[in-house]
């Protein structure tokens, strides 16, 4: 406990039935076998798939210089000392592919003990401990996290780490289970800045407890509790010694995208857990479940308030720092929030289990919801396995390779460009955005072409199109040429408008964005208007792209007309 000579202290009546409960010998085991069954699941996740989105931009962080890697803060460089770290495995493997995964992959396994061993301490039930570790084991949000070369894996196993031994220090009271606790924080803060909602929390706590004890005991409190503080306030100038020359572009990066005047909405909630638990049936379950943990622990299991005070303060922070960005960041900025809910989740099977009688006891029914819990998932977790064969970006980079020759280009939208720029060695120079490769060749229409165009696109029906057309799974590569470049335009406008057929689908919206922009150099009947209008019309159809974006950030969002 946090005071188990003065329970009638705040945190001593919310944390009185704090456990000291182990796991058995059989149970260890149990929890070693899931560990390896989701490092087999990782290792079979990462083979074959390429690296996709905040990755690629990991990818070109690793190109820059350490002493730049420390000075500046940018884009993707927002998780310095990780990709100094990613940096250092590149340089002794030589070179920067799968290996860079093995420490995301390490912190994905060890986030299944450590969020076993907090339910534990909180819950004070085995069977608890293991359901939420099984939780965290198979959520799909952090599985499809696992391999990834981004430091929010290692965010949330630190976040739990830290936590883990703030509790084991608030038993002991001891000099050495203060420095373990002072040296989770600073590994946490270290690996990333969002690391200070965690710390956050564990400051109110002490706080909390100081003011609960009164004026005599909350001294009393302070002095016994200098074994942690002095450890923290060494912490406190490590890491403001460690930033300290990026603050400049952090508040940079802060004031161009990501804050408006506090207090910022926080109605991307509902998308965060939908993100987190799925959609349909496996959010409402998820849902009630979780409202069953709440249940339990305003009634019976008091501890595991604290979790709900460690769920709700980071948005309330951010709110109030005004951080307002895209909705689809959120889940990952507070991702290290997702094995708290889990517990809970854990703890409201347990409770249902304990409170709903059949045949063959409760351990059935909590492991029978489990399972249901995990089986609503499974169709997010295939999907990622879907999507690693559907989308086939080595297979287009190859074949691309082959083809490819000193004067073509390859010519994609934002997105897939920046997934193929990872198998080039000067993407700059071979992919091009649309609008960039027209306006390159509008001054020289009547010119000899170039050389050819690789139109990397999704897949699309063929309605008897003339054009040569590769298909990789759900991508297609279009070949152009032309004797001049307004041949080459315009074979590429008939082609488009073939392929579109004047369908209105989310996936058509850069091709009918293209169409305006060739209609504009070739004047071949139909007004650019027109096209537009019709990319207007599928960009609505897309939630990616409508209705998410902070208003501050619309402009800059639509400047992307290729995405």
């Amino acid at each position: 406990m946090l005071s188990s000579a003065r329970p009638r202290t705040l945190l001593g009546l919310v944390h009185s039935d704090l456990s000291l409960r182990c796991l058995s010998r059989r149970e260890r085991i149990a929890l070693g076998a899931l560990c390896l069954c989701v490092l087999a699941l990782l290792a079979a996740l990462q083979h074959g798939r390429v690296f996709w989105g905040d990755e690629i931009g990991t990818l070109r962080c690793l190109k820059q210089s350490p002493t730049y890697i420390l000075t500046h803060f940018e884009t993707w460089l927002t998780m310095n000392y990780f990709i100094l770290v990613e940096k250092g495995v590149a340089w002794l493997c030589g070179a920067a592919d799968w290996r860079l995964t093995l420490l995301p992959m390490a912190a994905a396994v060890a986030i299944i003990p450590l969020t076993a061993s907090l339910a534990l301490k909180l819950a004070g039930s085995t069977r608890t401990a293991l359901i939420a570790a099984g939780l965290a084991a198979f959520n799909p949000y952090l599985v499809a996290w696992g391999p990834a070369i981004r430091v929010y894996s290692l965010l949330v196993a630190l976040s739990l780490l830290a936590i883990n031994e703030f509790f084991r220090w608030a038993r002991r009271r001891d000099w050495w289970s203060g420095v373990r606790c002072a040296a989770a924080v600073l590994l946490l803060l270290i690996a990333h800045l969002n690391g200070v909602y965690t710390v956050a929390f564990l400051i109110l706590l002490l706080i909390a407890e100081s003011i609960s004890a009164g004026f005599s005991n909350g001294r009393r409190f302070l002095w016994q509790s200098r074994t942690l503080w002095i450890p923290l306030a060494g912490v406190a100038i490590i890491v403001g010694a460690a930033y300290w020359r990026l603050l400049p572009d952090i508040a940079k990066l802060n004031r161009e995208w990501g804050t408006v005047t506090p207090p910022a909405s926080m109605g991307y909630i509902p998308q965060v857990f939908t993100t987190y638990m799925g959609v349909g049936r496996a959010a409402l379950l998820s849902m009630l479940l979780l409202l069953a943990g709440c249940w339990s622990a305003i009634r019976e299991k008091r501890a595991l308030l604290l979790l709900c005070g460690a769920i709700i303060l980071p948005p309330i922070l951010m709110s109030l720092q005004g951080i307002s960005v895209d909705t689809s960041n959120f889940p990952k900025y507070l991702i290290f929030s997702l094995p708290l809910l889990l517990i809970l989740m854990a703890e409201g099977i347990d409770w249902l289990a304990r409170h709903v009688w059949i045949r063959g006891g409760a351990a059935v029914v909590a492991w029978c919801l489990t399972t249901l819990v995990v089986l609503c998932w499974m169709p997010n977790t295939q999907f990622q396995f879907f999507a690693k064969k559907q989308w086939p970006y080595a297979k287009v980079a190859e074949f691309l390779h082959r083809q490819i020759q000193k004067r073509d280009v390859i010519v994609a939208g934002w997105n897939m460009g920046f997934t193929l720029s990872q198998f080039f060695d000067r993407p700059q120079d071979q992919i091009m955005l649309p609008n960039d490769y027209i306006n390159r060749v509008a001054n020289q229409l009547d010119a000899p072409a170039p050389g050819r165009v690789f139109y990397v696109t999704g897949l699309a029906i063929l309605n008897g199109r003339k054009a040569q057309v590769r298909h990789f799974g759900q991508l297609e590569v279009t070949t152009y040429r032309g004797a001049t470049a307004r041949a080459l335009l315009q074979e590429w406008s008939d082609d488009l408008i073939s392929r579109t057929a004047g369908r209105v689908s989310a996936p058509f919206e850069t091709d009918y964005q293209l169409l305006a922009l060739l209609e504009e150099q070739l004047s071949s009947g139909q007004s650019a208007d027109h096209w537009r209008s019709l990319a207007e019309r599928c960009r609505a159809q897309n939630p990616a792209r409508a209705g998410q974006v902070p208003r501050h950030l619309e402009k800059a969002t639509r400047a992307v007309i290729f995405p």
